[in-house]
């Protein structure tokens, strides 16, 4: 192997591994990772009102 290719399987594989940590510590955490439409609708109400709270003061 060459040593281009080591780096590449080797970020390839941080990536990925990046990834499932993120999804991992979402679940663990209970954050929503706004994969459904449910998620993403709950977070646009929220600011919305947190929007309106703040021109209300």
């Amino acid at each position: 192997m060459k040593p281009i290719e080591i780096i590449v399987i080797i970020v390839a594989v941080f990536i990925v591994i990046s990834v499932i940590s993120r999804v991992i510590y979402k679940k663990v955490k209970n954050i929503p990772s706004c994969e459904c439409q449910s998620c993403q609708n709950r977070m646009i109400n929220a600011l919305k009102k947190f929007k309106d709270d703040q021109d209300d003061k």
